[in-house]
């Protein structure tokens, strides 16, 4: 079974509207395969930091349904900070590093558009002053 995640751009009361109609939103990015776990993980290498159980927190849930089979959680503005200062010639050793990951476990070249998407769509959300949001759908 595999974890769709669509990553977009959204304001906070609009962000829940993701699940019952996604096209209306179009600064978004499709992928497969991960959640706020796998992201979590991402920015704690981000920050050369270990990682904690307790950064899951600043993962604000905004939707749950079906009894978890669909959620919706908002990045932390701090995450999306840092991603917007993310030099592009950086973005293929995090790669390699996220991709290694236990968590994760992709090879380093399926890592590469999910951080360029992240990147993109965290300029895009600072540039509007709205967040950045991951759905997933189990």
């Amino acid at each position: 079974m595999s974890v769709l995640a669509e990553l977009y751009v959204s304001s906070d009361d609009a962000a829940a509207g993701f699940d019952a109609n996604p096209e209306r939103f179009v600064d978004r990015a499709s992928h497969k395969g991960f959640t706020c776990l796998e992201l979590s993980t991402l920015w704690a290498i981000m920050r050369g930091v270990e990682w904690d159980l307790a950064t899951l927190d600043e993962f604000a849930c905004r939707l749950q349904r079906d009894g978890g089979e669909r959620l919706i959680y908002r990045l932390p503005t701090a995450m999306v900070a840092d991603l917007v200062t993310l030099a592009p010639r950086g973005v293929p050793t995090l790669a390699a590093a996220w991709a290694a990951t236990e968590e994760l476990g992709w090879p380093p070249e399926a890592a590469v558009p999910v951080i360029q998407a992240l990147v993109r769509l965290a300029g895009r959300a600072t540039e509007t002053g709205k967040g950045v949001y991951l759905w997933n759908c189990v």
